[in-house]
């Protein structure tokens, strides 16, 4: 039965009813489940109290009455209790009928009842005056704390109770003390019986509600994953031609040599890296909105080098801007996810440099008493408090009414919000009109680890490279912008074609997309041409998709991971620290040799 068709049945089970306290069969076994769900969480309480109950009653027998009397009763009250563990013993057996858990525990209860009701006529015939009140006490027992079906209670409750008024027929003499007797019981059981009634109909709406209320999350949820692989899917489609279109146009910019065909070059290129960052902007939002979309992955990292390493690819567009960066930062170590804080401290750089109209832009870090302070400080125009209290509001820019889409869509500042809450770093804001703004991240404190080795960095890209890319326009246009920086490449449009041209090409890094075309996985293409080789050459993954898991996959796998859209700046980046690395790895595999 799928979830539109039980949301039906217990739809049309509200609107019908059930005073007789039954559902339609297919309900009905959903909800005899719930209530031996219910029962097994508690138990070992009821069994425990059962026993308890059966353990003082016998103390006080052999304290109070005779001792000939009270050993006589003993094996009664034995009984009981073995009755007791029995049902608890079957009931926590795995692979158990429901039903037949459900006749079980209410038989051990209707046992009690039986041998109480013997026990009274027993102690009675031999002269002792047993009152019969502990009938009522295991009447208020089974109304009140077994849980079980208002049939199986009634009936259980009101079976004990004519044994005990058949046996006073039999044994005794009736008279007006049987006939009270079981006056106070038939009443004790009119309210019993009554009162069970109506907790079975509300634990049966209670249960109806809460079937439709899950219904609803699995939908959502199952909503929200089918929008997530609609976001992948799209994000791989839409970023694979916009891809391609960002390598040929920086191709084209570094081919021309007219002043206007670079002119238009520069603007296609501009455009196109605008069209990108819009793109990844929306995607990300989108991403943050759904639940699971993005999680948080922890780990203890020095601070310092992540701060060095995005003040030094931002410093170019500061000097374009006319800005100066600064960066002050103590040898400080952090729990956060390294990823997720980066794209917090890109879009808090990037707001400031393209929104405060500032001359300066400060990025520290420093240790207080409450952990670490990451500020990012700017003295430009300011923000009043009503402005401080929009500019965290979705697609709200305040310095550009006209849309300009060169300054972004106003999505920046939002994603911020919502990864600081992700890491649950606080996030505040310090600013005045005309006195700048301090954005400020509360970190986490973590111990001195153990220093990254730092990696080589060289200006001149040279190096054999082998690249896997199913897609042709996005295979043309990243191989040639490779050899146009100066690089050996080899293009294969699938993993058979790698592993041909190995010998030939003898690889000094590897290339590859990430999703391939029959499935086909590219870090997992990146493992097979490493054992082909038999070298962990350095590898650089790119995905449209840059997901957490695929993060993960990459960490230990020792692969560097970029997301489509290419840009050039960062691709060249990546390019001239991973060919020197293997150049170096290449000279010392030769000197061993």
């Amino acid at each position: 039965m799928n979830l539109e068709q039980e949301e039906r049945l217990l739809l049309a089970q509200q609107r019908r009813g059930y005073r007789r306290l039954c559902f339609v069969p297919a309900l009905e076994q959903g909800f005899v489940e719930h209530r031996v769900q219910r029962i097994s969480r508690r138990l070992l309480l009821i069994v425990s109290t059962a026993i308890v109950f059966q353990l003082i009653y016998t103390a006080l027998d052999l304290l109070l009455i005779p001792l000939t009397v009270s050993l006589s009763l003993v094996p009664l009250r034995a009984l009981g209790i073995l009755g007791v563990l029995a049902a608890f013993v079957y009931c926590r057996r795995p692979q158990r009928p429901p039903r037949r858990v459900l006749l079980a525990y209410i038989g051990a209860y209707a046992l009690n009842g039986a041998c109480v009701a013997v026990i009274i006529h027993l102690c009675w015939l031999q002269g002792v005056a047993m009152p019969y009140d502990g009938l009522f006490l295991i009447l208020l027992f089974g109304y009140v704390l077994l849980g079980v079906s208002f049939r199986a209670v009634s009936l259980a409750a009101w079976g004990f109770c004519i044994l005990f008024l058949a046996l006073g027929l039999l044994l005794t003499d009736p008279g007006g003390a049987l006939a009270y007797q079981g006056l106070f019981l038939l009443c004790a059981n009119l309210i019993g019986s009554g009162g069970a009634y109506l907790q079975e109909h509300g634990q049966r709406g209670a249960w109806l509600n809460l079937r439709l209320l899950d219904l609803a999350r699995q939908r959502a949820e199952a909503d929200d994953a089918r929008k997530l692989r609609l976001l992948a899917a799209a994000s791989h489609d839409l970023r694979q031609p916009l891809n391609a279109m960002g390598l040929y146009a920086q191709h084209l910019l570094e081919q021309s040599q007219e002043p206007d065909l670079r002119r238009v070059s520069a603007r296609l290129a501009t455009s196109v890296e605008q069209l990108s960052r819009l793109l990844q902007s929306l995607l990300d939002y989108t991403r943050l909105t759904l639940p699971g979309g993005v999680q948080a992955k922890l780990e203890v990292f020095a601070l310092r080098p992540l701060l060095e390493r995005l003040s030094g690819e931002t410093k170019r567009e500061a000097e374009l801007q006319g800005v100066e960066l600064d960066l002050h930062c103590a040898d400080l170590w952090v729990r956060s996810d390294p990823l997720l804080l980066e794209r917090v401290l890109r879009n808090l750089l990037n707001n400031a440099l393209r929104h405060a109209q500032a001359r300066r832009v400060t990025l520290s870090a420093r240790e207080d008493a409450a952990g670490v302070l990451l500020q990012v400080a700017d003295d430009g125009r300011g923000l009043s408090t009503q402005e401080q209290a929009q500019v965290f509001e979705e697609f709200r820019q305040l310095d550009n009414p006209g849309r300009n889409a060169e300054r972004g869509l106003g999505l920046g500042l939002a994603i911020v919000q919502q990864l600081a809450t992700l890491l649950e770093h606080p996030l505040q804001l310090e600013s005045r009109p005309g006195q700048g703004a301090c954005f400020g991240l509360r970190l986490p404190r973590a111990a001195v680890a153990e220093w990254p080795p730092a990696k080589p960095v060289g200006s001149a890209l040279r190096g054999r490279v082998l690249l896997l890319e199913d897609d042709e326009a996005g295979r043309e246009a990243l191989s040639g912008l490779l050899r146009r920086w100066g690089c050996e490449v080899w293009a294969c449009a699938d993993l058979p074609a790698a592993l041909a041209c190995l010998a030939e090409a003898a690889p000094q890094l590897l290339i590859s997309d990430y999703r391939l075309a029959a499935n086909e996985d590219g870090l997992r293409a990146i493992e097979r041409l490493r054992e082909e080789l038999g070298n962990m050459l350095p590898a650089l993954l790119i995905s449209a998709d840059i997901s957490p898991e695929l993060q993960e996959r990459c960490i230990p796998a020792h692969v560097t991971l970029l997301g489509k859209p290419l840009l050039p700046a960062r691709l060249r980046q990546a390019l001239a620290v991973l060919l020197p690395a293997a150049e170096k790895a290449s000279e010392q595999v030769v000197g061993s040799e």
